[in-house]
């Protein structure tokens, strides 16, 4: 197998590309059509790029990088006179390798400090029959996905707890399938999220930004005491789908921009500072608030001293210096 340079004699993308679907239509008519080349990622000066030879001589698919020829190889056997459709699939910084229009991975491998670039083959001087060659882009502009030809079966977001999507959450129109942003604008503010769309081929992967801003949530009162309903406020009337205090699910009651939980809600907690959140359609805002015992417990005072045999003892121990004094004058004047 020869080694693979990218030089300019061969044919390299216009534009960079960073998640794609590449295919193209393979037959080896001549004993010369042994090895055809398909590199991505190729950056500026044409020396970091990753590497995929169908070789038809020695009957493998081969990945590989600039500084390693093999890094992963898998077997296939290709026959002369006979037309194969090859399909490259790259997405989420992962390659995949379709042969023969199947939907069986024939090799899979995850790419390490992948970021896109140009692709190039060897198509003009492979001495192979081509035809049928396309790329497409699997990113848009705002977030989401290519999924032109492909069923999609459902559709994930990994981020919050692989929850899957409803039919009415997204939609799927020429071929771009797009978040709703009713569904978006329910999840957290200014984060990122990354969706799976489970397909007929296989499972695409892309990320979705959310909006900066949305509704904000405070709390009535910054310290509670047990027993008593706990009052927050959102900054705008939006519909609270759900409430939490410490990430555990409670009953709620919503009145416009008001929000109350009830006292019997907090009875397991145990006093200090938590945080309430609200899962709103317009965010899911946080605020902090603190629970006190009804009765604060007050540090023990030491009860106060008595200084009674304190005094006595002084007295009785004074009494006997007298004592003594006396009693050794009287012997001094004795002798």
């Amino acid at each position: 197998m020869a080694n693979f340079t990218v030089s300019d004699t061969y044919s390299i993308s216009e534009y960079d590309y960073e998640d794609f679907i590449y295919s193209i239509n393979l037959r080896s008519e001549v004993s010369e059509a042994k090895e055809f080349h398909f590199a991505f990622g190729v950056n500026e000066t044409k020396d970091k790029f990753w590497e995929l030879t169908f070789d038809f001589d020695h009957d493998q698919i081969v990945l590989g990088n600039q500084d390693l020829k093999v890094i992963k190889s898998v077997d296939h056997a290709f026959l002369n006179d006979k037309d194969y459709m090859a399909k490259v699939i790259v997405n989420d910084s992962t390659v995949k390798v379709y042969v023969d229009n199947t939907d069986v991975v024939l090799l899979a491998f995850g790419l390490e400090e992948y970021e896109g670039g140009r692709y190039a083959t060897n198509k003009e001087v492979s001495m192979f029959t081509t035809s049928q060659e396309s790329l497409t882009s699997l990113s848009t502009v705002e977030g989401d996905i290519f999924c032109s030809g492909y069923t999609v079966n459902k559709v994930v977001n990994l981020s919050d707890g692989n929850y899957c999507l409803t039919s009415q959450q997204y939609t799927i129109s020429e071929g771009v399938l797009t978040i709703k942003d009713e569904y978006l604008n329910t999840l957290e503010k200014n984060t990122q999220y990354k969706f799976r769309a489970v397909t007929s081929l296989t499972d695409f992967d892309f990320y979705v930004t959310t909006e900066k801003v949305g509704a904000e949530l405070y709390s009535s009162i910054a310290k509670y005491y047990r027993g008593s309903n706990l009052r927050f406020e959102l900054s705008e009337t939006t519909v609270v789908s759900k409430f939490l205090i410490d990430n555990k699910e409670c009953a709620f009651t919503q009145d416009g921009k008001k929000i109350v939980v009830n006292a019997s809600e907090t009875e397991s907690i145990t006093s200090g500072e938590h945080v309430a959140k609200a899962f709103t359609t317009n965010g899911r805002p946080e605020a902090k608030f603190a629970l006190t015992e009804t009765v604060e417990v007050l540090p023990e005072i030491p009860a106060p001293v008595s200084h009674v045999f304190f005094f006595i003892d002084i007295a009785i121990f004074a009494v006997l210096i007298v004592g003594y004094v006396v009693i050794s004058q009287i012997k001094n004047h004795s002798k």
